[in-house]
């Protein structure tokens, strides 16, 4: 009797120390889970605050049965960066001190982990040409639909009076040419053509074009284009992030659309100091207001099959010294994730 007693005991011990290992265990992987992640990076005090971070979902709405989700991201920073995010913190004071620059933030999202960190993320910025994409994300979404609008075949008028030059602008559509949608569409994204999103803009459907905007939680657009609306860094990330991840469109559209982002031939900015075998899909945009200038890029860099996101936005006194910010805090962004193993 006693030594089954004896029996009994040890099997409830052996029971408690698995139930506690297994409880230490998960515990463990939650304390690195957290830990990776801050809710905040402080470039003041260089302090981190880590509390309980969780994951914020978007999904499609529209359908009666079904919202299907396209984009999961932690709500909180990764620590990882904060290194990086010192350095860029350095770099664009010392831009500001000497004029260059007026304002700058910053998205970076490594898709392989789903790190991110934003610099400066509550600025408020006009996006300007960097709405061609969110024009390109609709008429995709249009295209799944009806298919044959890619090849459907707009005339530019031969009085069309072109719209205002970019300062990188590469090509205009001509007057009293005709080309498809499709065509168009390739004009808009690559050579950033004014005139490609205008004639788009008269075919596209505006329904479409302004629930991209609230399908990603964002306030929709008055009028198409509304030259007055503002983004900040992180809220315009979404657009070419959804493209990456693929949730939004269909995978066809969504290849379709990161091919043609990467034939954009502006090489001012992101892709200057990157090595010439890392492919780019990306996107830039300017607008000015007075005597302010603002000038920004979004790009996908597939960084030996570790691809992550990079958005950088900016103001100053001139375009062409804006530039340079873009293709040096993109060099320091690439060296940070080449040093840490990404």
């Amino acid at each position: 009797m006693e030594s089954m007693l004896r029996k009994k005991i040890s099997i409830v011990y052996m029971i408690i120390v698995v139930v506690a290992g297994c409880a230490a265990s998960v515990l463990a992987i939650d304390y690195m889970h957290k830990g990776r992640h801050s809710a905040a990076i402080n470039t003041e005090d260089n302090a981190a605050i880590a509390p309980t971070c969780g994951y914020s979902y978007s999904r499609v709405e529209g359908f009666r049965y079904i919202k299907p989700l396209f984009m999961v991201e932690p709500t909180c920073e990764s620590v990882s960066f904060l290194p990086l995010k010192k350095s860029l913190d350095r770099y664009l004071t010392a831009a500001k001190e000497k004029g260059q620059l007026r304002s700058a933030s910053i998205y970076v999202k490594d898709f392989t982990s789903d790190d991110w960190m934003a610099y400066n993320p509550d600025a408020s910025y006009h996006p300007g040409s960097l709405f061609k994409v969110v024009t390109m994300i609709s008429l995709y979404r249009m295209a799944e639909n009806t298919p044959s609008i890619m090849s459907m075949k707009v005339t530019c008028p031969a009085k069309y009076i072109p719209a205002e030059k970019l300062t990188f602008e590469s090509r205009h559509t001509e007057p009293g040419h005709t080309y498809t949608v499709q065509e168009l569409l390739r004009n808009m994204i690559v050579y950033s053509d004014n005139d490609a999103t205008t004639l788009l803009h008269n075919h596209i459907n505006k329904n479409i074009f302004r629930n991209v905007f609230s399908d990603l939680r964002l306030r929709k657009p008055d009028s198409i284009p509304e030259t007055d609306y503002e983004l900040s860094v992180k809220e315009y990330s979404r657009f070419v992030s959804v493209l990456y991840e693929g949730g939004y469109l269909s995978i066809p559209s969504n290849e379709a659309a990161m091919s043609l982002l990467c034939d954009a031939e502006f090489h001012e900015g992101i892709t200057k100091q990157l090595p010439s075998d890392i492919t780019v899909a990306h996107k830039y945009g300017e607008s000015a207001s007075g005597d302010i200038k603002e000038l920004h890029e979004s790009a996908v860099i597939y960084m030996n099959n570790h691809p992550y996101l990079i958005t950088v936005m900016t103001s100053g006194h001139n375009t062409e010294d804006l530039a340079p910010v873009l293709s040096d805090v993109s060099k320091m962004v690439f060296d940070h994730m080449t040093a840490s193993g990404s």
